[in-house]
């Protein structure tokens, strides 16, 4: 029997409570929490990027991390929602003498802040997705596409019990990795190409997933059930998952589009480009103030590179947030050193030797460049499919509830135009964590599970350290209202359309944003009348659960 540690008194941990502790000899901290008057033991930080779980909450029985929304189960530590990878480790406790008793093992499977990294199953830790049984399955299941939605429907299949034979088929010559660090910590040289891999080689030789690599889809008879490889055999399947992701928009149109230097940043390759372009240059130019492109620019300044962002827009983002938050973050960036030209168009990309030296400007005015980022956007990667599917005018597949694109054939991440009930119809999002979420759903449902989505999207930006996050989904609003300061990065903003909030943006009130995501799960927010500055959001998920 494992030896127990005598972690606290039971006095200090009240119904609800949530609370870490130390262990002796500089042992891993243990989150105690007690919920309906037991008390359970789990692993103190997020599988995924390490944030305190304390400063998290238990709702419904699901311990939600503060920082990206992964769930776990209290009871068990099992995983709900992405973006964590894995299981939250567990420990045996109990009560005794008015004190809480905690067994831990020698090597306890510490969470980590890595997002490849995978816990080791130990005595009284949660094991993470079990290793795949031999085949007893004739199937083929199919997936097309490495990012996001692709990579957790592979691992969700055979959480799930599939032991057919699954191949996940991918574009890009690496194995599936953390795309949201590229234009942030990777760009700014302070990830390292290790911390990038969702999960290391091995997962997948464990768990019976073939990865065909650099492999690019070309086509796709439905009715024959087969796919049509680029220098490879068809691939026939009995399920398939469309996750193909995004193509960035390039300027196929403007003068000097093909110069050497002229980058987008979607891939891995991508953003090793950017970085040996920018290695020694003195101006970049970031064409675009999407996310992409001012994750980029704040990533990419620094005391010896000056960065200017071309912008058709006044503020950053204010087609998606509103130009008081656009205006925050171009203070923030400009706080910085960024520079901008906004109201504008470029009319030219100049170069000299073929490579790229300035941006032209419709007013005449031309930015000095070395190296240039498109930040404009991106497109569904399914041009291959138009002759099989009715795609929408962006190139995105029609799915319904069960992202069901044709019979045996489902469509997930970027490319998927699905129901959502705020939006009040179809709509495809370009969200990394709903990608993942849409992943889980889709692969329940290929193994015949039929599973509505009905999760509320939530995304988050990072520049210069402040975060933004943002729960529901408003292409176009009424009217915004404020709680707090947009100014000070503390506030709450809610978009009203027809009378009903569809989305909030916050900075500062990561546990209100935290409850709020869950009331749009649960299509339970409130009225505009009926919040105000001083809401009691718990409560308010108390009431709707």
């Amino acid at each position: 029997m494992l030896p127990e540690i005598d972690l606290t008194d039971s006095a200090s941990l009240p119904e609800g409570g949530l609370k870490a502790f130390p262990t002796p000899n500089d042992g891993p901290p243990v989150l105690l929490t007690r919920q309906q008057g037991q008390v359970r033991a789990l692993a103190a930080h997020c599988p995924h990027y390490g944030a305190p779980l304390e400063k998290g909450n238990v709702v419904g029985g699901k311990l939600i991390c503060p920082w990206h929304h992964a769930c776990f189960k209290v009871e068990n530590g099992h995983l709900c929602e992405p973006p964590a990878l894995d299981d939250l480790p567990t420990f045996a406790v109990r009560e005794a003498g008015g004190r809480i008793l905690v067994q831990l093992p020698e090597s306890p499977p510490a969470s980590t802040d890595k997002p490849d990294a995978t816990p080791t199953a130990e005595v009284g830790g949660t094991p993470p997705v079990p290793a795949a049984p031999a085949p007893a399955d004739a199937r083929t299941f199919v997936i097309i596409g490495g990012g996001a939605a692709g990579q957790f429907a592979a691992q969700t299949l055979r959480r799930e019990g599939f032991q057919g034979r699954l191949v996940l088929v991918s574009a890009d010559e690496n194995a599936p990795y953390d795309r949201t660090k590229l234009s942030k910590a990777y760009l700014a040289d302070k990830a390292q190409p290790a911390a990038l891999p969702l999960r290391q080689p091995d997962f997948y030789q464990q768990q019976r997933i073939e990865l065909l690599l650099n492999t690019r889809a070309t086509g796709l008879d439905v009715d024959r059930q087969e796919v049509q490889l680029e220098n490879r055999p068809p691939l026939r399947y009995d399920q398939l998952l469309l996750a193909l992701g995004g193509t960035p928009n390039k300027l196929p149109k403007l003068p000097g589009h093909d110069l050497a230097g002229v980058l987008t940043l979607r891939t891995r390759a991508d953003a090793d480009a950017i970085l040996k372009a920018t290695k020694d240059a003195k101006q970049v130019v970031v064409i675009g103030s999407s996310f992409i492109g001012m994750e980029a620019a704040s990533s990419l300044i620094s005391e010896t590179r000056q960065v200017t962002v071309v912008a058709q827009d006044k503020v950053p983002f204010e087609r998606v947030l509103g130009p008081e938050i656009g205006q925050m973050f171009r203070q923030l960036h400009e706080g910085k050193g960024v520079k901008f030209e906004v109201e504008a168009e470029v009319t030219a990309l100049l170069g000299e030797g073929g490579s790229v030296s300035g941006v032209q400007l419709k007013t005449g005015q031309i930015l000095p460049a070395e190296a240039v980022v498109l930040g404009v956007g991106v497109r569904p990667a399914t041009d291959f499919l138009k002759d099989v599917f009715a795609l929408g005018k962006d190139g995105s597949v029609p799915v319904d509830a069960n992202l069901r694109a044709a019979k045996n054939v489902y469509a997930a991440g970027d490319i998927a135009r699905f129901p959502l009930a705020a939006a009040g119809g179809p709509t495809r999002i370009e969200h990394w964590r709903l990608a993942q979420q849409h992943g889980q759903i889709a692969a329940r449902n290929m193994l015949g599970q039929q599973q509505e989505f009905t999760a509320a999207p939530f995304f988050w930006t990072q520049q210069y350290g402040k975060s933004l996050r943002y729960a529901g989904h408003a292409e176009h609003w009424d009217t915004i209202l404020y709680h707090g300061e947009v100014a000070k990065q503390d506030f709450l903003a809610f978009y009203v359309l027809a009378g009903k909030i569809t989305a909030v943006a916050g900075m500062g009130r990561d546990t209100a944003m935290l409850y709020i995501t869950e009331l749009f799960s649960q299509n339970k927010m409130p009225s505009p009348a009926g919040i105000g500055s001083e809401t009691d959001w718990a409560a308010l998920v108390g009431r709707a659960g």
